[in-house]
């Protein structure tokens, strides 16, 4: 897979339009392109000017694709002057976990693909609305000497929350492939109350004691929000990942 992590700061009277053009971007990509998985569009809860995509592409040339589509030069060309000055992130990334698709994901959930977001069978229905979800964008810049360690620390963490916590939907982690050192998580929680049951489990405590000291800088860019585009019933899960 290859995964690109964005992030927006947008100018304050304009958020309403960035997420109406950027949902058209996300809905052709993922409905129209053969090489795009998901493209998730997240709002920070508690600065709504704060946007992240997470866009989960087969490979460099699939992203490569998506940037000659009419829909995202019409997303471009809106956009542009939404954004505030240079205050946007963007890091191509490689997956380390989850690995692929699992047995037990495939029967549980129906679906062979941990990375698809489109689901055929989904309708559009007032119950089924966005915003019902709790997903986190974690940057995490750590020092290159002990990036190794941090990434078989975390993956201790991404194991324990898909496989005991049942409100976890997903907890993957990439790598920034020209930056090795700048690694992501991407988790995604039922609702605000299963992410705060997160926060108190025995892996996250114990992950985050082991690489308190392992990072280069102070961690900043984290968007703690909500699923804006797709709806919280189209396909978040990874089921239940072993790597």
């Amino acid at each position: 897979m290859h995964i690109v992590m964005v992030r927006f700061k947008v100018k304050a009277d304009q958020v309403a339009n960035f997420l109406q053009e950027s949902v058209q971007d996300a809905k052709g990509s993922v409905l129209t392109e053969p090489g795009c998985r998901r493209f998730d569009v997240i709002q920070d809860n508690a600065d709504p000017t704060m946007v992240a995509f997470t866009e989960v592409y087969d490979s460099p040339a699939a992203f490569e694709d998506h940037k000659t589509r009419p829909h995202f030069k019409t997303w471009a060309a809106s956009t542009k002057d939404m954004i505030e000055g240079d205050k946007t992130y963007v890091a191509e990334c490689r997956q380390i976990f989850p690995e692929g698709a699992t047995a037990e994901s495939t029967a549980v959930h129906g679906f062979t693909d941990p990375w698809s977001s489109h689901r055929p069978d989904a309708v559009d229905h007032p119950h089924f609305q966005n915003a019902g979800l709790a997903v986190l964008w974690v940057p995490l810049p750590v020092k290159p000497e002990k990036v190794n360690d941090f990434i078989q620390s975390a993956l201790g963490d991404c194991v324990g929350s898909t496989r005991e916590e049942p409100g976890c939907l997903r907890f993957d982690l990439y790598q920034d492939i020209k930056n090795p050192s700048d690694l992501f998580f991407y988790e995604v929680y039922a609702n605000p109350a299963a992410f705060e049951y997160h926060a108190k489990t025995p892996h996250i405590a114990k992950w985050r004691d082991t690489v308190k000291d392992w990072y280069v800088r102070e961690r900043t860019g984290v968007v703690r929000g909500k699923n804006i585009w797709p709806a919280d019933n189209w396909h978040w899960s990874t089921g239940k990942p072993t790597r």
